[in-house]
């Protein structure tokens, strides 16, 4: 899902002027681990949130010694989840018996 953020930013002690919309991603994709009986193993199937369309935003930010200078971020226009990678996923957790 897409959801905004609305704030001033602030980077190496200059901030923009005026509050700034950032949207970001958010949400659970179909994620499972199953046994594969035809390929005799477990059979994982990952995917993630992520942005699917997104362009580049320009603001001014105002440095405490008066100099304007641009900052360019991403601004999300789309969410999705995409195939990700299952083994990156982190730590194994082994259940008790």
């Amino acid at each position: 899902f897409l959801y905004t953020s609305i704030s001033l930013l602030s980077i190496n002690g200059c901030q923009s002027a005026q509050e700034v919309d950032m949207p970001y991603c958010e949400g659970s994709c179909n994620t499972y681990t199953m046994y594969s009986k035809a390929a005799g193993a477990m059979e994982h199937s990952c995917s993630c949130c992520k942005e699917i369309n997104f362009s580049n935003r320009t603001v001014d930010l105002v440095c405490l010694n008066g100099d304007t200078v641009p900052y360019t971020y991403m601004y999300v226009e789309q969410c999705g989840c995409t195939k990700t990678d299952c083994s990156s996923a982190g730590h194994h957790v082994q259940l008790g018996t």
